[in-house]
């Protein structure tokens, strides 16, 4: 009888192990699988975590604050306009000609327009000869040097001042040379009865 007390004894012995070691597997388990998953929310967590993003640091190292915006960069100063450019009034009946060629007895012109850039008159348009009125011809010169308004001068004289200016040459004083344009009135035979050197103005 002293056997099957022997056997009964391992067979109580080896249960009891048993039941230990299936009752520590599961506990030993149950931390491992939780500190798995902490640390992967934590590692998911971690990849959206704004304060992880570079992209947010500013220039010194630190965190914009929340809800911080960044200020609109200041617009481009605008270009000062150039200044205003007026064309002189030329009266009614009278016209603006580029003298080309001047004779004794007729000048060779073209239409005139006023430019601002410098200001000054350009030549138009097809040249024309224009003959001197019989009755005489009034003629006027710019003293600009002297700062004195425009002065009567002999027809002759006023052609070998243009002379002068169209080969380049300094005319006799006190005059200069302006661009060769001329203010000029036609008689109704369209040859000319006045013509008077044009100021041009300064800006």
């Amino acid at each position: 009888m002293a056997v099957p007390r022997i056997l009964l004894a391992a067979a109580a012995l080896t249960a009891t192990a048993l039941a230990g070691l299936t009752g520590c597997t599961p506990a030993d388990s149950r931390p491992t699988v939780a500190a798995a998953s902490s640390a992967a929310a934590l590692a998911d967590d971690g990849a959206d975590d704004p304060l992880d993003d570079d992209d947010d640091l500013a220039d010194d190292g630190s965190y914009a604050a929340a809800g911080a915006v960044a200020a609109p960069e200041a617009p481009e100063a605008a270009e000062t306009p150039a200044p205003e450019c007026t064309a002189p009034v030329v009266t009614p009946g009278h016209q603006v000609l580029i003298v080309v060629a001047a004779g004794p007895a007729e000048l060779t012109a073209q239409p005139a327009r006023f430019a601002c850039t410098p200001p000054h008159y350009e030549p138009t348009g097809t040249p024309v000869h224009y003959g001197f009125a019989a009755a005489g011809v009034t003629a006027t010169l710019v003293d600009r040097p002297h700062e004195e308004a425009a002065k009567p001068v002999e027809l002759d004289e006023l052609v070998t001042h243009l002379n002068d200016c169209l080969a380049e040459r300094d005319p006799a004083d006190p005059y200069a040379c302006y661009g060769n344009a001329y203010d000029v009135v036609l008689d109704s035979h369209g040859r000319i009865m006045r013509i008077s050197e044009v100021e041009v103005p300064t800006p």
